[in-house]
């Protein structure tokens, strides 16, 4: 453990203000934000949590079936309908939207993006990736940074590889991958150490993102001027990028003429990483979570997910990432829309990236881990809400209500009550709705073909763009059949999760945010 000096010298080194009664100037003129990155934590009152609005759209939705009935059985059958239809409804826009993109991926599959800034050489364009680690193995770690040696704009990239002070062996590591990509074409590789124990904040990816981010500025002097043609890309240690990344990142940015402060770029991700080795509720989770994101995340500008591209100009101006939360990519939004005053867009790249799903040694060990990470997301989910609805009073009006209750439908309404709905629905129209019209029984069965056909589209995306990623997968068409019916399923016990981790939150919501138990959650 490092003594509290030591630890407050590294505080100034990065920018850090150390007392509350300083400006708000950081020490070091090149990260200058005009705020305090490591102050206090405040997510406003504690008497009301604002996540409690996801608890009361679970108990205002999914019962209702159950009791409407009884106050009216004509009004039943007409309601339960209706509002069934307006879930199917979101997941046909989605599908419709996923597809699209989809198609975009592969058409752009042999495109050259170099030479669609061929004509921007006065606008020099460079780059920061920094991966976070911990407790990965260094073979894995190598093998994503070997995807990005293996750019196209390779010579643009500044490497940022941050480890955590407890990560075991760590200098190895280090030594390791030092050499390994000593002699690879990049601007420059930088690694940092993120010290344990700072104040105000939680072990995590935003903390290590954050204190490496601002390490790498300082270490590379990047005036203010030159912020705007800076873009940071930030990713976890099993990231797969494909050679065209830098290259398609360059070209969509300068195509949109530079928009620093109001954009955030998306590459979709798809989790193919020994997809095909995993149970079905793994893999039908991950196309899914494929799907969501072409189809809803990015169309809808709802939120980036863990692999995402900024302007350093943009993250300078919102004090770089929040080391007191775990959901950097979310979190990065909010804070950014309030400092800049506006919803930030949600630019796709017009290139796939491989992630890793969750894993486990026996099947049974990954459903655990499926679970843990989809209570771990949720419990996020819900903080995060919870931190917007504070922030959003510094934020437009009409920019604050649109992307909250985009939020709020995804989260709260599509992903956690629409499978426990649909179970509701289901018993009641077959138990306790006398006399259901003929008309009504054929529409709730055209609903739910429809809502099959658009789980079918993740399955058909599927089939061509990890091929892009030259993923060989070996998937029978039984086998797939089986995946594709059990999707149903798969959100029914995603739904069951969320709603239980949405209670815990409420239940035990100091222990959950406490700093040892998200420690714990993450370890």
């Amino acid at each position: 453990m490092k003594s509290n000096a030591t630890i407050e010298q590294e505080r100034q080194n990065y920018g850090y203000i150390t007392d509350e009664k300083e400006t708000a100037t950081a020490t070091h003129a090149f990260i200058e934000t005009g705020l305090s990155s490591h102050r206090s934590m405040k997510s406003g009152s504690q008497r009301f949590r604002w996540n409690l609005a996801f608890n009361l759209l679970v108990w205002l939705i999914v019962p209702l079936p159950l009791w409407i009935p009884f106050v009216s059985n004509r009004v039943a059958y007409y309601l339960l309908a209706s509002i069934q239809g307006v879930f199917v409804f979101m997941w046909t826009i989605i599908a419709i939207l996923a597809l699209k993109n989809a198609l975009i991926l592969y058409m752009n599959r042999s495109r050259n993006f170099i030479d669609d800034y061929s004509g921007y050489e006065k606008i020099p364009i460079r780059h920061i990736v920094a991966i976070s680690c911990y407790k990965e193995p260094v073979d894995l770690i190598a093998r994503s940074i070997q995807t990005l040696a293996e750019q196209t704009e390779v010579h643009r990239i500044t490497m940022v590889i941050s480890f955590e002070e407890r990560t075991p062996d760590k200098e190895k590591k280090c030594e390791f991958l030092q050499e390994k990509f000593q002699n690879c074409a990049f601007e420059r590789i930088i690694f940092t150490i993120h010290p344990y124990g700072l104040p105000n904040e939680i072990p995590g990816k935003c903390s290590n993102a954050n204190f490496g981010l601002r390490k790498a500025v300082k270490d590379m002097a990047i005036t203010q001027n030159e912020m705007d043609n800076v873009l940071v890309t930030t990713c976890d240690a099993d990231s797969r990028f494909p050679p065209q990344y830098i290259a398609a990142l360059t070209s969509k940015y300068l195509k949109e003429n530079r928009p620093a402060l109001t954009t955030i770029y998306q590459s979709p991700l798809f989790y193919n990483w020994k997809l095909d080795s995993l149970s079905f509720v793994t893999r039908v989770t991950g196309l899914l979570r494929s799907f969501l994101m072409l189809g809803a995340l990015i169309p809808f500008n709802i939120n980036t997910m863990s692999i995402f591209s900024f302007s350093l100009s943009l993250a300078q101006k919102g004090d770089f990432i929040h080391p007191g939360y775990q959901m950097d990519d979310i979190i990065c939004l909010i804070r950014w829309m309030g400092v800049t005053q506006q919803r930030l867009r949600i630019s796709m790249i017009p290139v796939p990236v491989l992630s890793g799903p969750t894993s486990g040694e026996t099947i049974e060990k990954e459903i655990i881990e499926w679970a843990r990470q989809a209570r771990r997301w949720t419990i996020g989910a819900a903080e995060v809400f919870h931190y917007f609805v504070v922030k959003s009073r510094r934020m437009p009006i009409v920019a604050a209500c649109s992307w909250g209750i985009a939020f709020l439908i995804y989260y709260g309404v599509l992903l956690c009550t629409g499978g426990l709905f649909g179970l509701t629905t289901m018993l009641s129209m077959i138990f306790l709705v006398k006399n259901v019209p003929l008309i009504i029984s054929y529409i709730m069965y055209g609903l739910f073909a429809l809502q099959m056909l658009t789980f079918s589209i993740a399955f058909i995306i599927d089939m061509f763009i990890p091929k892009l990623l030259h993923v060989d997968e070996c998937i029978c068409f039984p086998r797939n059949l089986f995946h594709f019916i059990t999707t149903p399923f798969v959100l029914f016990a995603y739904s069951l999760v969320e709603l239980y981790a949405l209670h815990e939150v409420v239940i035990v919501s100091k222990k959950i945010r406490k700093h040892g138990h998200i420690c714990k959650m993450l370890s």
